[in-house]
């Protein structure tokens, strides 16, 4: 029986180079989906046991889910899912072939070890992990769950900040207001961070001082710009390599 017409047509990603392939959407599935299912498990975990390990960006998706009369125990997996079916239905959109080389993935996690290393040094001079110092009910949780918030930080954050928020804005850049590309994707990476960096001094602003307004602040510009050149895989896995170094190390190490 032949195929629909979308599908008769699929495009072949074997003669792309690991930095093209490393941006397609199947290939960002198969690298985040690891940190998706691990994240998703620990966090119905807490929601068992009455330890709290959720972030802020997924409560938020979460409540979003609220307004249509979800309870939280049915949603609890629906921020992994919505990455997900994101990811699927580009990856269908695009009508690539389903083959993974998986050296590519493996290439994937080193790279994202490689931009994490700056990020780690960025914070470390800024007053030690100036990220995980904003934290501190994180130093209570045990290495599982220091893991666990670190991936839905880099996840979801990166999903929220990156992902949807430069979008939006580089479409409203562009098509209402007519500007080059160029300048959609700088002002959303600006934006962006700004907006991430405030978003880390709620629900209680004015508690962070200006230097860890500051980190925040840089890191995404870092991120987002990461996010531009590389893609939401690797931007995502690099924030959560930075986070599980912050949490771990950090609170180790005030202990």
């Amino acid at each position: 029986m032949p195929l629909p017409p979308r599908f008769s047509n699929q495009k072949n990603l074997r003669g792309l180079r690991y930095s093209e392939l490393s941006r397609e959407p199947l290939y960002m599935l198969a690298f985040l989906l690891p940190m998706i299912v691990f994240y998703e498990v620990a966090l119905y975990s807490s929601y068992s046991s009455k330890a709290h390990i959720q972030i802020k960006a997924h409560d938020h998706l979460l409540k979003f889910f609220e307004m249509f009369d979800m309870p939280v125990t049915q949603g609890l997996w629906l921020g992994g899912i919505a990455i997900v079916t994101i990811l699927f239905f580009w990856h269908v959109y695009n009508g690539n072939r389903w083959a993974i080389r998986w050296q590519i993935v493996g290439g994937m996690a080193l790279e994202s070890i490689c931009f994490t290393v700056p990020l780690v040094l960025f914070g470390a001079v800024l007053g030690g992990y100036a990220a995980a110092a904003s934290a501190s009910s994180i130093g209570s949780l045990d290495i599982f769950d220091k893991i666990a918030v670190s991936f839905g930080a880099g996840l979801y954050e990166e999903l929220l900040f990156r992902m949807l928020l430069i979008a939006g804005i580089h479409s409203v850049v562009c098509n209402v207001f007519k500007q080059s590309n160029v300048m959609g994707l700088g002002i959303g990476v600006f934006a962006s961070a700004l907006l991430f960096a405030l978003y880390h001094d709620l629900p209680n602003a004015g508690t962070l001082s200006p230097l860890v307004l500051f980190f925040f602040f840089g890191a995404g510009v870092y991120l987002g710009i990461l996010y531009v050149i590389r893609g939401f895989g690797i931007a995502a896995a690099t924030h959560a390599g930075y986070d599980v170094i912050a949490t771990i190390l950090l609170t180790s190490a005030t202990q």
